[in-house]
C-alpha cells in the first residue's frame, strides 16, 4: 500500500514538473518563449476634454473625463494602424477603467469591425492614470509642478494623489499578474490601453531604466502607441512608435512613425537614444 502511494505521489510530482517545464519553455512557436506574446502594444488614450481645457478638472473627476470628437477620431485611426500591423493574429486587450481609455478602446474596436467580436478584454485599475488628486485646481497643479522641479519628478507626490514612484509600485504588481496571464491566455498580441505616465513606467520597468532615463522620456501624444516585439529570448525590443496625427482643422490623417523614444535633452546628462535594437536579458 505504501509503495503504491509512493508511486502515485511520484507520478503526480513528475506530471507537475512537466507542466511547469512546458509552461516555462513555451509552446514551441517561433514567437513563443516563456509564454511571452509575439507583440505588445501600449497605446495612450485619444484627446480628452481635460487635455483641451484643464479647468474642467475643477468639477469633473479625472476618471470620468470624456474624450473629444477629435480624440475619438485619433483612436479610430490608431485602431486601423494596429489592425494593419496585427492582421488576423489573436489579440487580447487590457484597458484602464478611466472613461477616456474605455472610450479609446471602443473606438479602436470600432475600427476593427466584425473582428472585434473575437477580441477578449478586461479592465485593469493598476494601469490607470497617475492620481493628481481629487477635484483639481489648475492653479494649484501649476504650483505643484513648480515644486516638483525642485523635489524631483519621479518622487514628487501630488496632494491627495500619487508620484510616478507610486505608479511604479502598482505597475510592478500588475506585471506579475500579466506574466501569469501570458501562460493562461497565450494570444499572439496584447494591447494595453492606458495613459502617458503609465506607459513610461511600463517601459522603465521592462527595460530596467533608471530614474534619470525615465524622466528624460517625453510623454506620448494622444492615441500614440509603441510596439514591443518579441526578440525570441523571452523579452522584448522596441519595434516602433506610431502617432496617428490628425489635423484638428482639416481632419487629414498623417501617421508618423519612428523607432526611438523622444527624449528631453537635459543639460549635464549624457545624450542617448533607446533604439529599436535595445535588448534586455529578461523581462523581470
Amino acid at each position: 500500500m505504501k509503495e503504491a502511494l509512493f508511486v502515485c505521489a511520484a507520478g503526480v510530482a513528475l506530471a507537475s514538473a512537466v507542466w511547469v517545464w512546458k509552461n516555462s519553455k513555451g509552446c514551441g512557436c517561433p514567437w513563443c518563449k516563456r509564454r511571452v506574446p509575439k507583440r505588445m502594444i501600449f497605446v495612450r488614450h485619444g484627446q480628452s476634454q481635460g487635455n483641451v481645457d484643464p479647468n474642467l478638472y475643477r468639477d469633473i473627476p479625472d476618471n470620468m473625463m470624456p474624450m473629444t470628437e477629435l480624440g475619438k477620431m485619433q483612436a479610430r485611426e490608431a485602431g486601423k494602424l494596429m489592425k494593419a500591423l496585427i492582421g488576423d493574429e489573436t489579440t487580447r486587450c487590457i484597458v484602464s477603467p478611466c472613461r477616456r481609455t474605455l472610450e479609446t478602446f471602443e473606438q479602436i474596436m470600432e475600427a476593427w469591425g466584425e473582428d472585434a467580436r473575437h477580441v477578449p478584454w478586461t479592465e485593469e485599475p493598476r494601469i490607470r492614470e497617475q492620481d493628481f488628486g481629487n477635484f483639481q485646481d489648475p492653479d494649484q497643479i501649476r504650483d505643484c509642478k513648480i515644486q516638483r522641479r525642485k523635489f524631483g519628478g519621479f518622487f514628487y507626490r501630488f496632494p491627495s494623489g500619487e508620484s510616478p514612484a507610486d505608479v511604479f509600485d502598482r505597475i510592478s504588481s500588475f506585471l506579475e499578474s500579466l506574466h501569469r496571464m501570458f501562460a493562461r491566455h497565450p494570444q499572439e498580441n496584447y494591447i494595453l490601453v492606458t495613459h502617458g505616465v503609465a506607459i513610461r513606467v511600463l517601459l522603465m520597468r521592462y527595460f530596467k531604466l533608471d530614474i534619470t532615463q525615465f524622466e528624460r522620456i517625453q510623454n506620448f501624444h494622444n492615441a500614440e502607441f509603441i510596439v514591443l516585439e518579441n526578440n525570441g529570448k523571452g523579452s522584448f525590443n522596441i519595434g516602433k512608435l506610431v502617432h496617428p496625427s490628425v489635423d484638428p482643422e482639416t481632419l487629414e490623417v498623417k501617421p508618423v512613425e519612428r523607432t526611438t523614444l523622444r527624449l528631453w535633452d537635459c543639460s549635464g546628462a549624457p545624450k542617448s537614444k533607446f533604439a529599436a535594437s535595445y535588448e534586455m536579458d529578461s523581462l523581470f
